[in-house]
Order: structure tokens, then C-alpha cells, then sequence
């Protein structure tokens, strides 16, 4: 939910652009509000899911968990072939921060939830 907060507060000041930043960033900013609303909305199910301890719930985690993680991939492909990280100003030092959080705690849900699921379907067996 912390990505979702980040982008609805970027689309509350209008997707400001730093100076030296490309028209295309506002671009991508407008685009990642769509990929963030599907993956808010999978982590909203898989939450609801793993409340009720239902294991459609980890499907839907997990689902949310890789979204994080492409979107992390996109903004570092993005920023990477825009030359954005060769001006670290404030913005680019929060979205490496964005990025960085995304990989781990992606990675970190994709870890859980799968190793849980597992350890349920072994336990069946």
C-alpha cells in the first residue's frame, strides 16, 4: 500500500517534473498509476484471502508481490536509459529509495507466501 500512497500523492501535485527530467517521466508516471491500481487491487484480494485463510489469498499476494517487482524493473530500465541516475537530485534519490523497497519487499512476499503455500501442500501429502 506504501507504493499506492507514493503514487496518489505524484498524481495530487500533478506529476511534477525536476529540472533535467524527461516530458516522457510524467509519461511513465501516468501509466504506473494503472500497473499501481491493479496491483493495489491484488493486494487488497490476497489480503482478504489470507484473512480468511483461504488459499486463493497467497495466489493473490503472490500476484501483487511480482507486480511490485516489475513495476521496480520499469522504473530502472526507464531511469537507466534516460541517463536519470546520472543526476541525483532528490526525486531520483526517492525513487531509487521506491525501487530498492520495491525488489525487497516484492521479493520478500513472492518468498513467504510461496514457502507457505508449500508448506501446506506438503502437509497434505
Amino acid at each position: 500500500m506504501a507504493n499506492s500512497i507514493h503514487y496518489a500523492m505524484l498524481a495530487a501535485a500533478g506529476f511534477p517534473l525536476r529540472p533535467g527530467h524527461p516530458e516522457a517521466f510524467r509519461d511513465l508516471q501516468h501509466a504506473a498509476m494503472w500497473a499501481d491500481g491493479w496491483m493495489g487491487l491484488m493486494a487488497f484480494a490476497g489480503a482478504w484471502g489470507l484473512w480468511r485463510d483461504r488459499s486463493w489469498g497467497r495466489l493473490f499476494g503472490i500476484v501483487s508481490a511480482a507486480a511490485l517487482i516489475l513495476m521496480g524493473c520499469l522504473d530502472v530500465a526507464f531511469f537507466a536509459q534516460h541517463g536519470m541516475y546520472e543526476q541525483l537530485d532528490a526525486r531520483m534519490l526517492e525513487m531509487i529509495v521506491v525501487d530498492t523497497w520495491a525488489f525487497g519487499v516484492g521479493s520478500w512476499l513472492v518468498f513467504v507466501l510461496w514457502n507457505d503455500q508449500r508448506q501446506r501442500f506438503d502437509g497434505m501429502h
